[in-house]
């Protein structure tokens, strides 16, 4: 049988498929709003440092007056556009004094803001570019099923943001409303300023076919600027210019280096099969049954660039994620061509369990208990009444956890420190020293855990008899946290601190973990 023919069966498998969609239609703004606040509220896992230090930290230092602000806020180098998100209901929280439960979830409330409006606008920028009412129901299905988007989406990250804005401004630069499209995609560099790839490769196009619209950007680039520098200034106190910041220091000193360095191929085989997962056999089939296009050139191009940055993450190329799934949805339609329509439905339920299963193990599971601990650490501090406050000293990677944005104590109710990890800048670097060559106070510690205890901390293990702050780097706290692995592969380090301190909790956090220092349970040990 031809295909030809078997398209044309009534066992067709995409006669079914496209009967499926006739009568689905386009995802109801209700059920964008029901699934999107189901997802952000049942995120129970750690991901990434930044969604907290970069996002929520900045934001309830501004509202509550304490927090700690990482390197990066200190020299100027990012903007508050995206912090200012969360200003405003922790502001709410704050006017109507309400209780913990309401601090934890105001966040939430806005991440699935960010993502329904990105799911909302997601059908229409896939119709109007690809003229096709079908392809466009099918995006936004795979968008709602996606595992990827179920475990990113709806965190504070500013690429979260990054790929919302990304949408509603490639939507009103199709629809042809250049003003709003130029707006959007001005504040989306600002907040993300490497997003400024995708205009560089979308707009000259539209700059060729009118000359007048490059007068437009720049009006409106001088005003949406002139908008971010007086937000900095109020978040600063003075005069701010973060988006020259960050290219003195990720493209002029490349500094960025310091925080991992990643083969050139890591987007294209490591980076698209995590965004992907399971829908990545339907991506290249839709990839190579396609003819070439400029959203394959944009894809191409997107991607070559970050590929020639040092420094990579999976979340770099999440604005993407519109035109992954397009060429996921082609996939679907030409295996549909050439299969039955019991072989599509079996693949659409085996394809949706998996994504069912990710989705739940990523955001219930892995990585857990560095969510959890900062309530647990609250919890016995406010169990204690303790008239002076109590310390807890993080021997982890920095940035382990979420910080006050999740503890929410002020320093006379407990003093919580860490390790830190600074890049090599020029007030923390010693003559002769390199970027390869230099080591951040996390990288000591590890290296010789028991000799870096020895040399940062007094002889006497008690933290309320140590000699004056002033002569150490660090005091004993009541409380350490640690992994696991550190505690039970190093006998130095546990037959050292077994003799002052216990395990007080041990938190369940991941069955394994890219780095080895992250493995096992996390540990809450306390002063005997």
């Amino acid at each position: 049988m031809s295909e030809r023919d078997l398209i044309h069966r009534e066992d067709s498998g995409l006669l079914w498929l496209e009967r499926k969609l006739e009568v689905l239609g386009r995802p109801s703004v209700w059920l964008i709003i029901a699934w999107r606040l189901v997802n952000a509220f049942t995120i129970n896992t750690f991901f990434q440092a930044d969604e907290y230090w970069q996002a929520l930290e900045p934001a309830h230092a501004m509202v509550f007056g304490y927090g700690y602000l990482t390197w990066e806020w200190k020299l100027g180098l990012r903007s508050f556009l995206h912090p200012l998100l969360y200003v405003v209901p922790y502001k709410f929280v704050d006017y109507f004094n309400l209780d913990y439960t309401y601090l934890l979830a105001a966040p939430k409330v806005v991440n699935a803001l960010v993502a329904i409006i990105g799911d909302y606008y997601l059908y229409d920028l896939i119709r109007l570019k690809f003229r096709n009412e079908k392809l466009a129901v099918l995006v936004c299905y795979l968008s709602l099923f996606s595992a990827w988007n179920w475990f990113c989406w709806c965190r504070s990250f500013a690429n979260s943001l990054e790929l919302t804005t990304t949408i509603v401004s490639l939507y009103y630069l199709y629809a042809n409303n250049i003003l709003i499209a130029l707006i959007t995609a001005a504040l989306t560099c600002l907040i993300r300023p490497t997003s400024a790839i995708i205009w560089l490769i979308v707009l000259p196009r539209i700059f060729w076919k009118n000359p007048k619209h490059i007068i437009t950007a720049l009006v409106i680039g001088t005003l949406v600027c002139s908008l971010d520098f007086l937000v900095n200034y109020w978040f600063y106190r003075k005069a701010k210019f973060p988006l020259l910041s960050f290219f003195r220091f990720n493209v002029a000193d490349s500094l960025s280096s310091f925080y991992g360095v990643s083969r050139l191929d890591f987007y294209f085989l490591q980076a698209i099969p995590v965004i992907t997962l399971n829908y990545l056999p339907f991506f290249l089939y839709g990839i190579a049954k396609t003819s070439w296009s400029d959203t394959k050139f944009l894809l191409l191009c997107y991607i070559l660039i970050f590929s020639l940055i040092p420094h990579k993450e999976f979340r770099f190329i999440y604005p993407l994620m519109p035109f992954i799934l397009t060429y996921v949805a082609y996939g679907l339609f030409n295996i549909a061509i050439k299969v039955r329509e019991r072989t599509m439905k079996i693949l659409i339920l085996i394809s949706v369990i998996i994504s069912a299963h990710l989705a739940y193990y990523f955001t219930q599971y892995h990585e857990m208990g560095e969510l959890k601990l900062p309530t647990v650490i609250r919890n016995k501090v406010l169990e204690a009444h303790c008239d002076e406050p109590l310390s807890v000293g993080f021997l982890t990677p920095c940035h382990s956890t979420p910080f006050q944005s999740h503890i929410h104590l002020p320093s006379r109710v407990v003093n919580v420190w860490f390790l830190t990890c600074e890049p090599p800048l020029p007030h923390n670097i010693k003559p002769g020293i390199t970027l390869e060559s230099y080591m951040d106070e996390s990288d000591y510690f590890y290296e010789n855990p028991l000799a870096f205890i020895k040399a940062n901390f007094p002889s006497i293990v008690h933290p309320n008899i140590s000699p004056p702050r002033s002569q150490w780097p660090h005091q004993w706290p009541h409380y350490i946290v640690m992994y696991s692995s550190l505690w039970e592969s190093n006998d130095d380090v546990r037959n050292f601190l077994g003799q002052y301190y216990g395990i007080n909790e041990a938190l369940w956090n991941a069955a394994g973990h890219w780095d080895p220092r992250r493995e096992g349970h996390l540990l809450l040990l306390k002063l005997l």
